[in-house]
């Protein structure tokens, strides 16, 4: 994905207009019927116009997610910045599965797939890996003895794809909310300080 500061103000818009296109589709009609050739044709721009600004249309999904968590971030950062590191986590990461439970069981199932390098935070900017890791080394004196800020917000990541991908193979049988709870719970209490 083309970064801000190489766009003209054109760019910007026509990034934009393609995103906020492929948006609308995907919520009218789902991830599976979500095609290149449908946003280019709803959007009125071309291919070429496309992979110019998106790789494929999974790194336009995850420019989607990295919009709505930033987004999200900076309404909460006053929030967050009084919290605890538990708290920051917790708070972040249960927004963060409820998010993406709320596109429905067919979109996760077809997002959070192995497939799917726009996931990994390694190959592509991932808002929540990097806010983690952020908070992480701000707080290095609340993360237990031995404890690494980098594979803490790896294994948070891992840890919420992994919840997200066992909710929507159950069809969304359970909570994700409450299970998230749980389960970012017992893990962060085995790598940070929470009294």
């Amino acid at each position: 994905m083309m970064e801000d500061r190489t766009l003209t103000e054109n760019g910007k818009k026509t990034r934009e207009h393609i995103f906020n296109t492929a948006v609308r589709l995907l919520l009218k009609d789902g991830y599976d019927k979500l095609t290149i050739k449908k946003i280019c044709d709803a959007s009125g721009t071309s291919n070429g116009s496309f992979y110019h600004f998106f790789r494929n249309k999974d790194e336009l999904l995850a420019y989607y997610y990295n919009v709505s968590a930033e987004r999200f971030l900076e309404e909460q950062e006053q929030s967050l910045q009084q919290a605890s590191l538990y708290d920051q986590m917790m708070f972040c990461y249960k927004w963060y599965t409820k998010y993406s439970s709320s596109h429905g069981v067919d979109f996760c199932l077809n997002f959070f797939t192995p497939k799917n390098r726009a996931i990994d935070p390694n190959y592509m900017y991932n808002a929540f890996y990097e806010m983690s890791r952020q908070c992480l080394h701000a707080h290095e004196d609340e993360i237990l003895e031995g404890g690494d800020a980098d594979q803490i917000a790896h294994d948070l990541c891992v840890l919420a794809k992994g919840i997200i991908a066992d909710w929507s193979n159950s069809r969304g049988a359970y909570d994700i909310t409450e299970a998230t709870e749980r389960m970012f719970s017992l893990y962060l209490k085995g790598v940070i300080r929470t009294e």
